[in-house]
């Protein structure tokens, strides 16, 4: 199954319950006038599902490239069965990444480009921009923006848990916008090291890549597309990363 975001920007994938609720593995479609763009290919547990829906988006126009936010298996899980559909697919990844050490060797070298933070890669007649991702689990990984839709790939950052009749639902399709405790409990989760941040320079510089460029959705993959209240949902963002430090140096303290 597959949702439009906006414009020519599609997500898909699946999502997986826990004790936190459902955490979203989304991978998101540019179709990018017959030269499809795929932002991560998602995870493994979701192959079959995730396999069907590309198809049907598709519609026979094979994938031109694959551009990795990280290669983290929720990212990379089904790179090898795109590669075997699709042959001829381009990967693009970090700079610093390893491909064949980080990626599995699913195709030849010759297709996998490692770019570096400020590239900009013309796709199709649309411009994508590599950033620095401000919050990352691993040293390769890396947002893109896309100036056409102007989104904005957040790979693991601004996720959130969701609860199990959200699973397909927009930020615009909530009662509410995501809120600074969703946006908590997701993020002192999944970057652990924020005990140890300092979080009005990491705010800052969310800030400043904001404010840089026109960001009219924000795509994480553990989560919706965010496609309304940009500003709102920064702040919220921004107050989260702000109470993680204490929340996270809190935990395993003697009552």
């Amino acid at each position: 199954m597959h949702s439009h975001v906006a414009g020519d920007l599609y997500q898909l994938g699946a999502c997986v319950p826990g004790e936190n609720g459902h955490e979203a593995v989304r991978v998101y479609v540019l179709e990018n006038a017959g030269q499809p763009v795929l932002i991560d290919c998602g995870s493994h547990l979701h192959r079959p599902e995730f396999m069907a829906g590309l198809e049907a988006l598709l519609k026979g126009v094979p994938p031109a490239y694959v551009f990795l936010t990280h290669s983290e298996l929720p990212h990379v899980g089904n790179l090898q069965r795109v590669a075997q559909r699709w042959p001829a697919v381009q990967v693009i990844v970090s700079n610093v990444m390893l491909p064949y050490i980080e990626i599995p060797p699913v195709l030849p070298l010759s297709q996998v480009t490692a770019v570096r933070p400020g590239t900009v890669l013309d796709v199709g007649g649309r411009k994508l921009i590599f950033l620095t991702a401000l919050l990352r689990d691993q040293p390769g990984s890396q947002w893109i923006y896309d100036t056409l839709t102007r989104a904005l790939f957040t790979g693991d950052a601004f996720g959130y848990y969701h609860a199990a009749g959200e699973c397909e639902a927009f930020s615009d399709q909530l009662p509410q916008d995501i809120s600074t405790a969703r946006f908590l409990r997701y993020h002192q989760n999944a970057f652990r090291f924020l005990r140890w941040t300092q979080p009005a320079r990491l705010n800052a510089d969310l800030a400043r890549l904001f404010h840089a460029r026109p960001i009219d959705i924000i795509c994480p993959t553990h989560g919706n597309a965010l496609r309304t209240n940009i500003s709102a949902h920064l702040h919220n963002v921004q107050s989260a990363l702000s109470s993680a430090r204490t929340a996270l140096q809190s935990i395993g303290q003697p009552a």
